[in-house]
């Protein structure tokens, strides 16, 4: 995930794509098939997933929370992540790292591909500051839907923003076919600009989450503690806004775990290689190559944490992918806000079956209408 390293000056994209040609170990035919295995895996999984994450959010209205709109921005990055790396650096890979797609494409797959990773990660910061301020500060005034709409453009702006050094210095060198990092002699800058978006993209905003998310544990555990006092109905209804809120939070520090251990090892990858001795090591690139699919898995993984740690999310998928579309029609139809936020799974599917049982036998009356008109 790092923008760029180097080879004796010949620098790399931010998820382990040379930008320039090397002679790489070669790989063997197995690790070759493996290789090529998890990345259709993963490509699978990953716009499956995210595709369907888009869908629930998008259809159900009572799914469009503060919190799911950041979930669906992060679905959105994850499936631009999968559809740019994957498809366009396989070729490039069995091309021997030849750039096979032109001038204007080595300006910006590679950026792409950091862009959408910055906002991963800043919309995981966003997310887990929106958690804290909720349930840390509840009387105050809250975070809205359009705020959250905002504060999402602001963090494509801010991302492509950050991104923008490396926009510019990459350049096609026609001779040998490669897409180069061009930096200004003069002073280090690529380095520098590798260490700082290391710090920006990685570093810094896991300490935010992990201030966020500790702050978060220890107030919920004051309000546990208060609970065990009192007993009452008001009480009750609080303890589970609680549970519900316990269980969002767990699912976005899942998340965020995710994201810490499947990006770190690429990273550490590119800083040997820009800062030590990584150059040296006979099998380096096939350790990127692990890396780079640790570091896809992650896109896959979201939706899968999604099912497993959210209640909502597993309800909503069981439906989606369970009934067939003209029962999912009628539920979009029949449910509000207000009632379906109410609903349980098994609710909402006795609702959609009444309508049908109210729409069989409606037909079933027409139909003896007319036998008896015949």
């Amino acid at each position: 995930m790092m923008a760029n390293s180097s080879l004796n000056n010949n620098s790399s994209d931010a998820f382990g794509n040379p930008s320039q040609v090397f002679t790489s170990s070669s790989e063997s035919f197995e690790f070759k098939v493996i290789k090529l295995f998890f990345y259709a895996l993963i490509f699978l999984l990953s716009v499956s997933g995210n595709t369907l994450v888009c869908s629930v959010i998008i259809k159900r209205r009572r799914m469009r929370t503060v919190t799911n709109y950041f979930i669906l921005n992060l679905a959105v990055a994850d499936l631009a992540i999968t559809c740019v790396c994957i498809p366009f650096d396989i070729p490039v890979q069995e091309n021997n790292y030849r750039w096979i797609y032109g001038s204007l494409m080595c300006k910006l797959l590679y950026p792409l591909q950091t862009i959408a990773a910055l906002v991963s990660i800043l919309t995981l910061v966003a997310v887990s500051l929106n958690r804290f301020w909720a349930i840390v500060y509840p009387l105050r005034s809250q975070l809205t839907k359009p705020r959250a709409k905002a504060i999402i453009s602001a963090v494509w702006v801010l991302s492509t923003l950050i991104t923008l050094p490396y926009i510019l210095v990459l350049r096609l060198d026609e001779n040998v076919m490669s897409c180069e990092e061009i930096w200004p002699k003069n002073f280090n800058y690529r380095r520098a600009y590798t260490l700082s978006l290391f710090l920006v993209q990685y570093v810094t905003p896991l300490m935010i989450m992990a201030f966020a998310y500790l702050k978060i544990a220890h107030e919920m555990r004051k309000c546990v503690q208060k609970t065990d006092l009192i007993n009452s109905d008001r009480v009750l209804v609080d303890s589970q806004r609680q549970k519900e809120a316990r269980r969002v939070v767990r699912m976005l520090v899942v998340v965020t775990t995710l994201f810490a251990v499947c990006v770190l090892p690429n990273n550490l990858m590119w800083l040997w290689l820009d800062f030590g001795n990584g150059a040296e090591y006979e099998h380096f690139w096939d350790l990127v190559a692990v890396t780079n699919i640790i570091l896809f898995a992650n896109s896959a993984a979201n939706p899968i944490a999604y099912t497993l740690c959210n209640e909502n999310f597993r309800d909503e998928f069981r439906l989606y992918l369970s009934c067939d579309r003209e029962m999912y029609k009628s539920i979009l139809a029949i449910s509000s806000p207000q009632k379906t936020t109410c609903l349980s799974y098994t609710e909402v599917l006795i609702q959609a079956q009444r309508q049908s049982a109210k729409a069989k036998k409606l037909n079933q009356i027409l139909k003896e209408t007319r036998e008896t008109d015949v």
